[in-house]
């Protein structure tokens, strides 16, 4: 594994989504890439993950109150702004979206958002159709003309049972993504495609042509080309592993 992110220092704001239980593995996944991470957790957050997991897994304080007169004294929410080398919000709720569209500064992750210089990407999380609704695509293409990336959500079944584009994209997705910002390898600005997992292709309309591989060795490559600042598309069969 590339630790494209060694000695990296990496902000994560976690909001008010139901993704918002897989925060702990963001976390590690960053860690595994080298990062230090500190967390910033919204009130919105709090209501789907304590902040004793984040303080656990992150070994580091968990922010949570602009308003908190210790951390105050230094300007805690500048002296956050000023440490961090990117900032990534992940779980990014509509509200939050929302509000950063807007230029608000309501809590302590947009006061820091309005504060830094950095890098921010944001993987939105929510339902089907709210994603798709006009006033979250707007704010999106706000967010985009700002320069803050976006890490579009996965297609699939959700918590309410819908089946759509909105579900939080896989934690080791989002790490290689914060990953790519400091990545100057010979892969940046290149295209690979790889194929992987038990393809078929047809000899008749009876009979094809397949393997036995897992996908294994496949995902492997492509891990390692999206680290390295690949831009990886995949061309898959049946996959056995995860």
């Amino acid at each position: 594994m590339i630790k494209s992110l060694t000695n990296k220092r990496i902000l994560l704001g976690v909001s008010g989504s139901i993704s918002a239980y897989k925060a702990p593995d963001i976390v590690r996944r960053l860690q595994d890439l080298g990062a230090e991470v500190r967390v910033i957790l919204t009130q919105g957050g709090a209501r789907f993950i304590t902040e004793l997991s984040l303080q656990a897994t992150s070994k580091n304080k968990v922010h949570d109150n602009l308003w908190d007169k210790e951390a105050e004294l230094s300007m805690g929410h500048i002296e956050l702004a000023k440490w961090a080398d990117a900032i990534l919000i992940a779980p990014a709720s509509a509200n939050t979206i929302a509000n950063l569209s807007a230029g608000k500064a309501c809590d302590l992750l947009t006061s820091v958002v309005l504060a830094s210089n950095c890098p921010i990407l944001i993987a939105p999380a929510m339902n089907q159709q709210m994603y798709a609704s006009t006033g979250v695509q707007e704010n999106i293409t706000t967010l985009v003309k700002r320069h803050i990336q976006i890490i579009d959500p996965d297609h699939g079944e959700q918590a309410c049972g819908d089946i759509g584009e909105g579900r939080l994209a896989e934690s080791n997705v989002i790490a290689q993504q914060v990953g790519v910002l400091f990545n100057t390898t010979k892969l940046t600005g290149k295209k690979i495609l790889i194929t992987l997992g038990a393809t078929i292709e047809a000899i008749d309309p009876v009979r094809y042509l397949s393997n036995h591989s897992s996908g294994k060795m496949g995902m492997a490559l492509a891990d390692a080309c999206i680290e390295a600042g690949g831009e990886v598309t995949l061309v898959y069969g049946n996959i056995t592993t995860k």
